[in-house]
């Protein structure tokens, strides 16, 4: 506990002898809290003491009493998605989507759910809505909502082509659609009102997007081959939409789906076409026959409209929210799976929906594509200021900034904002202020849960404030109020996790990057910590490609399929018939059936299941099952070595000759014909979009490994300090910057834009720049923008003045896709000084282990001196 002094006072007389102030008095209670002082502060500069917490994915708050270096040890993790794979009965598996069904042996389970599996496929349903649609953009969600306008409103129903308005803040916007809430999206038309005018919104769903981002790819190079293969593996698509229209006659709303094969709007038999409730009710269309509604972008439209107007009433049409239930048949051929449904020890299986909410069980079971293991893990230590320079913000047009925290508005109107949104926690003290030379100018606050709706209507907080019990974010924002209309400056807002005024400084988050992958199942993991001064990897489990470059060889042959194996290929592997220490991922991402002998193998003749790992002298070999119709081998070949790492590389036989030896192939994704047909070009090269099968499997013994050169940063706290965790981070990859088309500026990461021709965009999509570094220092004069023009969401541009043709140029950033590239981290460890002595002693520590790196250093490079000099080189 801190320590709070007593302000000890005299006693006071006057000149007559009266006491006018009473002293402290030398009490027993006075002189104890004296000695306690004493020997707390002692206990602080003496006694070595630590703590360790255990953090959670994403922002949570970690009190240090003393300022002190942060350790961390991190475990790793591994999915794999079952999206496409068969379930076994008795085993326990977990869905955490709240948007996805599946349907396992005619039991449908939806949401954030669990369940003991079956031996069956699951059949999947993917709920379509428009849940963080960004108006303009395609990147966070693909779908799109029209209307018809206020002024021209139509006498008929117009086509999909024929809207050109997408909704937006006059009429609720998006923000509107994303949830059933009571919040209206209302279209109607401005008086005098058009005699058979009829207000519509169309609903345009992106089919192949949905499926692909939210499923699995779908097989195919081309829309075309895409939308073909959506005609032949939907079962049937469900539209939902809520709302209620109003008109000549009363309350009516009419929903209609696009027939693209006669260009007309049409509504089903099944289901329901309209109602005439004057509250939010319900309106669904099914459709079975999808075929002749999928249009040549891989879309489906539907349409709500209101009855038409007689000139006098008006014609309005309200929603409240929509979606589309897309139903795949049970055996859809889709690979790379992203459905979120995966298998569980009983031991998590107990946690979940009971120790865990839905909420933590979303973030434990995040969405990953196919077989993904924890990669790059970042920790975010903040500072006092939890607010970064201006140039970070959303600023308005009228905005710009003149110094890192001095911002200029010259405004037109009232209330032009510039913004920033951060992570926040419910109950908890803020202090936020800001310097600004216009007293009707203020810095609000506004704060949102976690559907991203606003709980307050903001307000002038130059004050210390406690947050809501579920807000989850705040919006900060810098605005001219009062109708003070002209030049307005805000200068250095600090926003601090304190109830205590802080003085301002900048933002100044201590960051730890490790660029590794940390892998686990069943709570056997790998785990990154530290240990004298280095970072280090104890690994427990191996990944590896199984494709051409494996010495493959024939095993067994069985009717429909054959046995193949690469031979003590493999380093040590645990070798047991607990079949949980190794999995074996196909083609198409699905897991393999693992059997514990090779003579299990002549039971399974319909399915390509992974047959056993046997020890061989300290090294495995790796049994899999194929069948004959997926590798194109007639029933009684015996294929060669070459052929099988054909099969291996993503190629099916196509033509085999009098003997049955294959001599032409096409790909096993989509059938295309191999480039080349030859199997020296097969066996060489994988065919396109092919990702291969793939194992994992623990080590026999655990190794560590020293990855220092992959880590960057350290970790201090000092007293309440907000701590976030997260993975997906890319550290110092090399950009090729692109000056543009008119030499004025220079753009790293942009993406299809005719502005910077021949741009090269980093090799992941980038959710947010943390860093631009010119050779290897930060250059902090690019500003980075959201505007639909980069890979991901952001791209980094300067002045062509500020770019140095003659540097190198590197950038760390977030990943934005990381399902393709991560999982979330669940099991953090977090270590911090309770005790000065424990600080100090630490300090002691990592100043010796400098010390000596230092030395090993100095002494390597003696060593490269006295080389240079033996060959000639002069220093």
């Amino acid at each position: 506990m801190a320590y709070t002094k007593t302000v000890w006072n005299d006693r006071i007389k006057n000149s007559a002898g009266d006491i006018i102030q009473e002293g402290t008095p030398v009490s027993a209670g006075n002189m104890n809290k004296i000695e306690k002082g004493i020997e707390d502060a002692h206990k602080q500069m003496e006694q070595a003491a630590k703590e360790t917490v255990s953090l959670p994915y994403g922002p949570s708050v970690l009190n240090s009493p003393n300022g002190s270096p942060l350790d961390v040890q991190i475990e790793g993790r591994t999915l794999i998605s079952m999206g496409n794979s068969d379930l076994e009965g008795g085993k326990k598996y977990v869905l955490a989507d709240p948007k996805t069904a599946v349907v396992i042996d005619g039991t449908t389970y939806k949401g954030i759910s669990k369940f003991e599996g079956k031996n069956a496929r699951p059949t999947i349903i993917r709920t379509a809505n428009f849940e963080g649609k960004v108006a303009g953009s395609t990147l966070e969600n693909p779908h799109i909502s029209k209307r018809t306008t206020f002024n021209d409103t139509p006498i008929t129903l117009l086509k999909p082509s024929d809207f050109t308005i997408e909704v937006n803040g006059t009429d609720g916007g998006y923000s509107t659609l994303n949830s059933l809430n009571g919040t209206l999206s209302s279209i109607t038309m401005n008086k005098p009102y058009i005699v058979n005018g009829i207000s519509q919104e169309l609903f345009s769903f992106n089919l192949i997007e949905e499926v692909e981002r939210k499923v699995g790819r779908i097989p195919g190079s081309t829309v075309t081959d895409k939308i073909i293969w959506l005609k032949n593996n939907l079962n049937k698509l469900t539209f939902n939409w809520y709302g209620f229209g109003a008109g000549v006659g009363g309350n009516k709303a009419t929903v209609k789906f696009f027939r693209v094969s006669n260009s007309s709007w049409e509504a089903t038999t099944g289901g329901t076409n309209s109602h005439t409730s004057s509250v939010v009710s319900k309106i669904s269309q099914i459709i079975t026959g999808v075929a002749n509604y999928i249009d040549d972008n891989g879309f489906i439209h539907f349409l709500a409209h209101a009855e038409a107007s007689d000139g006098t009433i008006a014609s309005t049409i309200n929603t409240d929210y929509a979606d589309l239930d897309i139903e795949l048949k049970s055996n859809a051929d889709f690979y790379a799976p992203r459905v979120p449904l995966y298998e569980v020890p009983q031991e998590s299986y107990d946690k979940i929906l009971v120790e865990w909410d839905a909420a933590a069980v979303v973030t434990r079971y995040s969405m990953v594509e196919g077989i993904k293991s924890f990669q790059n893990p970042i920790v975010t230590i903040e500072g006092d200021n939890l607010l970064p320079p201006f140039s970070e913000w959303n600023l308005h047009a009228n905005a710009k900034v003149k110094s890192p925290y001095e911002l200029e508005l010259n405004s037109s109107a009232n209330d032009q904002y510039s913004s920033y949104i951060l992570d926040a926690f419910p109950n908890t003290e803020y202090n936020l202020r800001c310097e600004t030379d216009v007293p009707s100018s203020r810095i609000l606050v506004y704060e949102i849960d976690a559907s991203g709706n606003y709980l307050n209507t903001g307000g002038a907080r130059d004050k210390k404030f406690t947050t809501i019990s579920n807000t989850r974010k705040l919006m900060v924002r810098v605005t001219n109020t009062g109708g003070f209309i002209g030049q307005t400056n805000f200068k250095n807002p600090i926003l601090s996790l304190s109830s205590a005024d802080k003085p301002f400084s900048p933002r100044n988050p201590s960051r730890l990057y490790a660029e590794t992958t940390l892998r686990g199942l069943n709570n056997v993991n790998d785990v990154l910590y530290q240990n004298d001064g280095n970072w280090k990897v104890l690994k427990k489990w191996e990944e590896v490609l199984l494709d051409g470059s494996n010495p493959w060889a024939w095993h067994a042959d069985f009717v429909g399929y054959k046995a193949i194996k690469v031979a003590d290929a493999f380093g040590s592997i645990t070798t047991s018939t607990n079949t949980s220490i190794y999995q074996v991922t196909n083609h198409l991402g699905a897991l393999l059936k693992k059997l514990t002998t090779s003579s299990d193998l002549d039971l399974n003749s319909a399915a390509a299941w992974f047959g056993n790992i046997t020890g061989n002298a300290g090294v495995a070999d790796v049994i899999l099952t194929v069948p004959d119709i997926l590798t194109g081998w007639s029933d009684s070949y015996t294929p060669t070595s070459d052929e099988i790492k054909a099969y291996f590389n993503g190629w099916k036989v196509k033509i085999v000759d009098g003997s049955n030896k294959p001599t032409a192939w096409v790909s096993v994704l989509d059938g295309t014909d191999a480039p080349t047909q030859t199997l020296d070009y097969v066996k060489a090269n994988k065919a396109p979009n092919y990702t291969g099968y793939r194992l994992l499997y623990q080590l026999a013994r655990p190794r560590v490994v020293d990855i220092t050169d992959k880590v960057e940063g350290s970790l201090s706290a000092s007293g309440q300090v907000q701590v976030s965790i997260d993975s997906g981070v890319v550290v110092r990859e090399k950009a090729i910057p692109k000056v543009s088309t008119d030499g004025l500026y220079c753009c790293i990461n942009s993406f299809n834009n005719p502005y910077y021709v021949g741009s090269v965009p980093l090799k992941n999509k980038v959710s947010k720049f943390l860093f631009v570094y010119k050779n290897n220092k930060i250059d902090n004069v690019w500003e980075f923008f959201e505007d639909g023009k980069g890979y991901g969401k952001q791209r980094a541009n300067i002045s062509s003045n500020d770019f140095d043709p003659a540097a190198e140029y590197y950038v760390t950033y977030l990943v934005w896709d990381k399902e393709t590239f991560t999982n979330n981290p669940v099991n953090v460890k977090a270590s911090y000084n309770t005790s000065i002595r424990s600080t100090v002693d630490q300090m002691n520590e990592q100043l010796a282990d400098v010390k000596s790196m230092a030395s090993i250093h100095d002494r390597y490079l003696y060593k490269l001196l006295l080389a240079a000099k033996a060959n000639g080189w002069s220093v």
